[in-house]
């Protein structure tokens, strides 16, 4: 995933706003990086959430109808762990959209989220995985009885 590597935009006339929406498509893959919420479906929900709360953009907040279609067990952890801190941390942070990325590409995360007063959000890369080793030992303890 490469902030370069988006399509044009194709359905905007105007080449400012054209310019407006693809840098707003750019900085997405850059929260991604610096809150380290990965990019399948569930992740992509969460920052929606994040960004919703910290730019009151409506688009963003329409994304966040999809948790409709997260398994039961993902739509849980979103409402109960990852939409509160989304919340939270949107409403109470610098706003991102004003950051001029470019000149942060050296700076230390951490620094870079206390700076903006980000919290990180629990690894969701993590839970997955302890989750399926969960579901899996199950699985096996089930089959030796």
């Amino acid at each position: 995933m490469s902030p370069d590597g988006r399509d044009d935009n194709r359905y905007i006339d105007n080449e400012e706003c054209a310019y407006v929406m693809q840098r707003y498509r750019e900085c997405h893959d850059i929260y991604h990086a610096i809150l380290g919420i990965p990019a399948f479906f569930e992740g992509e929900i969460t920052l929606k959430a994040f960004e919703f709360a910290n730019t009151r953009l409506p688009m963003a907040a329409l994304s966040m109808f999809a948790v409709v279609r997260l398994k039961s067990e993902e739509r849980n952890r979103f409402f109960n762990t990852y939409l509160p801190w989304a919340l939270r941390n949107g409403l109470k942070s610098e706003p991102i959209r004003n950051v001029y990325w470019e000149k942060e590409l050296l700076t230390d995360v951490d620094i870079l989220l206390r700076r903006l007063q980000i919290e990180r959000p629990p690894d969701l890369r993590s839970i997955r995985r302890r989750e399926r080793l969960r579901k899996k030992a199950e699985k096996e303890t089930k089959s030796e009885n």
